[in-house]
Parts: C-alpha cells; sequence; structure tokens
C-alpha cells in the first residue's frame, strides 16, 4: 500500500504539478475535534469505498494524511517532523517562531499557506481521496464533487479516549483536548485568513453516540445521495 500511494504521489506532482484550479473530485475530508479517531473512520471509509461496486469506474479510493506532510517537507526543505511541530501549533506568531528556530531559512507563514494550500489542491484535483486533516475542509471549499466531514464528540467522552490512548490522567488529558482544538481552529484560521466555521462542513458525526462503523454508513449514504458513488 504504501509504494502505491507513494507512485501516485509522485504523479500528482511530476506530472501535474501544483494545481490552483478546482479538478472534478470526488473528494471527502475529515475534519475532527481533537480526541475524534479520524484516521480509524478515514481507513474504514476508503476500504468500504474500494468495495463499492461501480462497473463505470473501477477507479480506486486512497487515504491521505502523511503524504501532505513529507510533500510539504519536500518543498519548504525541512523533515516531516519539523512541517508536523509546527502544524500542531498553529497560529501566526508561533509557527514563524518554530520555523525560524528549526531551519536556517526563515519561512514565512505566507509560504506555509501557499504550500499547504497547493499541495492539497493537488491532491484532491486527482479525485478519489479521503483527506485527514490537513485545513482540508477549509482549503477545499470551492471543489465540486466533494464533501467536508466534522467528527465531534463530548469533552467527557474525548478527555476518557485521550486518557486511555495516551496513559494520561484525567485533568491532564481534559487540558490536552482544549489546547488541540484551539491550536487546531488557530491552524486553520491561518489557513482560510478568517475564523474557523462549522459551514465548512456539510456534517457534523457525533462520536460519542455513534460507533465508527454508523458514522461510516452515514458518509457513504451522503455521498450516494449527492451522487459521488
Amino acid at each position: 500500500m504504501e509504494n502505491l500511494l507513494r507512485e501516485y504521489m509522485d504523479r500528482v506532482f511530476s506530472d501535474r504539478g501544483y494545481d490552483s484550479q478546482p479538478g472534478q473530485g470526488p473528494v471527502v475530508t475529515i475534519s475532527r475535534e481533537f480526541g475524534c479517531p479520524s484516521k480509524l473512520i478515514a481507513q474504514l471509509l476508503t476500504k468500504e469505498l474500494n468495495q463499492y461496486h461501480n462497473p463505470a469506474n473501477p477507479q480506486q479510493w486512497k487515504f491521505i494524511n502523511k503524504e501532505i506532510v513529507e510533500a510539504m517537507a519536500r518543498q519548504l526543505d525541512l523533515n516531516p517532523t519539523e512541517v508536523n511541530y509546527m502544524m500542531s501549533l498553529g497560529g501566526y506568531g508561533l509557527v514563524e517562531d518554530v520555523l525560524a528556530s528549526f531551519s536556517q531559512s526563515y519561512v514565512s507563514n505566507h509560504r506555509i499557506r501557499k504550500t499547504i494550500t497547493s499541495v492539497v489542491r493537488s491532491i484532491a484535483g486527482q479525485g478519489y481521496v479521503v483527506i485527514v486533516g490537513r485545513g482540508g475542509s477549509g482549503i477545499l471549499q470551492d471543489f465540486p464533487n466533494t464533501i467536508h466531514i466534522r467528527l465531534q464528540a463530548t469533552l467527557e467522552w474525548r478527555t476518557k479516549a485521550i486518557c486511555k490512548s495516551r496513559n494520561l490522567s484525567k485533568a491532564e488529558s481534559s487540558k490536552l483536548v482544549v489546547e488541540m482544538d484551539n491550536k487546531r481552529d488557530a491552524f486553520v484560521e491561518m489557513l482560510t485568513v478568517g475564523s474557523f466555521q462549522p459551514y465548512f462542513f456539510n456534517i457534523a458525526l457525533n462520536c460519542s453516540s455513534l460507533s465508527n462503523e454508523e458514522i461510516v454508513g452515514t458518509i457513504l449514504g451522503l455521498m450516494k445521495i449527492k451522487k459521488l458513488i
């Protein structure tokens, strides 16, 4: 699978370069509140999409996550760890301070914004991708044949999930959830040069009251209604 994704990414950026124009899709973006299982749901969704029989178009769907960071790292002459750390902080001043400390070459917020926008739009332009995070919902608002999913849950549910996955106390987990939510919202605001808005999403799904399978089934149902599959 990793080799197939690597070949796919090589084709995206060698054949087409960075395309700023909307493609034809279809594309699914998945955003989340911290503590919701976006990666697992994206993987389950991709698997179900590739089992969906469509004799008119046998195109395989791809789950895109770390590939965006790797492509950004190549463009910015950084390593993926640096880019991941920068993206986890959000905000204007923090981003510039971190990049300046990591790299001998100063990288501005404008260049960061331009690079991630170009990478995400180029990947989306190929179609048949499920993009997790990375500001995809804001960046791809004008793309046709695209649906934007938001995963959310109560603070209590997400705190328990983080306690279990990271072996933290309840107090530590609750604090981390709030901090990460704020940082992720700030990152989207930096990309879109505006405040984080709920209307970025076509549908919000509650992980504290729906199972992963129910969430995937709901997304598939919406995709069928919108004729994306």
